[in-house]
């Protein structure tokens, strides 16, 4: 058995999170790592289902007053599993770049750098960059996009 496979790993789901940009010093890293770990359990009671009482939701039978989502965190992405197929759970569904502004003042070459690096993860689902301490020089308006 591998040294991170338990019995909760199943039920996981794995998120990469890759630095992006010029080299980020280590603890910086482990300070933007440290936020998103916070958030490894969100109950679904916090977010409910999407369907409307109309419509014939596949998540009928979820245990939404009970029930959470599990996260776990990859940092610096993982290779691909050859056993991605045949097991669900090794699969990355989603990819976190993280770019620290100061030492990474081109955030056109951020975001291409995070293009290319979330293309390896060919499962994901969602990838989204955040950038962090941006300067006022970095006008990072133009990166945002409405919700």
């Amino acid at each position: 058995m591998e040294p991170d496979v338990s019995i909760e790993t199943g039920s996981m789901i794995r998120i990469a999170v890759i630095p992006v940009g010029v080299s980020m010093p280590q603890h910086i890293l482990r300070e933007y790592v440290s936020m998103l770990s916070q958030y490894t359990r969100i109950d679904l009671a916090s977010i409910g289902s999407f369907y409307s009482e109309h419509q014939k939701s596949p998540f009928a039978n979820q245990p939404w007053e009970s029930g959470s989502l599990r996260f776990k965190y990859i940092v610096g992405g993982a290779p691909a599993s050859p056993w991605e197929d045949f097991q669900a759970y090794r699969k990355i569904l989603a990819v976190i770049g993280v770019c620290h502004c100061p030492v990474s003042p081109d955030l056109d070459l951020v975001i291409e750098q995070f293009a290319e690096a979330s293309k390896t993860y060919a499962f994901a689902l969602v990838k989204r960059l955040f950038v962090f301490s941006p300067s006022e020089a970095q006008n990072i308006d133009r990166f945002l996009t409405p919700t």
